[in-house]
């Protein structure tokens, strides 16, 4: 089958078409550092101000023995917190960092387990068992924010005392 100039033109504008879509879209994934600490900061942001919205007046509950309400806040944290790293998930990763923001989304998703953990401890009644797991959230904390450190992250940066 003999190929015609038109063929072969028609051919080529598809082609130049293509890569003029394509390259936009290829760069327009890959992040910097910088672009993706602006793009991930706001989720953090709202999930901070909902955290102190709902463990205000936690830590006194506990102290009171009022278990059960202080188990509700921990559930609705975990709620807020699992939207939180879905949406944090969903932001494309910088190549560079992306095993460094891999190992940190993991640490996050024990940071939920351990909200969970807690609240059913409270729950149940048991305030030393939450005590422990609040220590080992602490300690997942620490690993967190040392992963990302490089990142200058604010919002970000989990502050533990939000959870005690």
């Amino acid at each position: 089958m003999k190929r015609t100039s038109k063929n072969r033109l028609a051919i080529a504008g598809a082609l130049v078409a293509a890569l003029v879509v394509a390259v936009p879209l290829a760069s327009a994934t890959e992040l910097t550092r910088d672009e993706y600490v602006a793009k991930v900061e706001p989720i953090c942001k709202a999930n901070t101000t909902a955290n102190a919205r709902i463990f205000n007046g936690a830590k006194n509950e506990v102290k009171n023995g009022e278990l059960t309400q202080a188990a509700t806040r921990f559930k609705r944290a975990v709620t807020a917190f699992e939207k939180t790293i879905k949406q944090i998930k969903a932001v494309p990763q910088p190549a560079a960092d992306a095993a460094k923001l891999t190992k940190w989304i993991g640490y996050l998703e024990t940071e939920k387990s351990y909200l969970a953990k807690i609240g059913a401890a409270l729950e149940g009644g048991d305030k030393y068992k939450a005590q422990t797991l609040s220590v080992r959230l602490n300690r997942n904390s620490n690993l967190a924010n040392n992963t990302v450190l490089s990142f200058g992250f604010n919002y970000c940066r989990i502050d533990p005392s939000r959870f005690s």
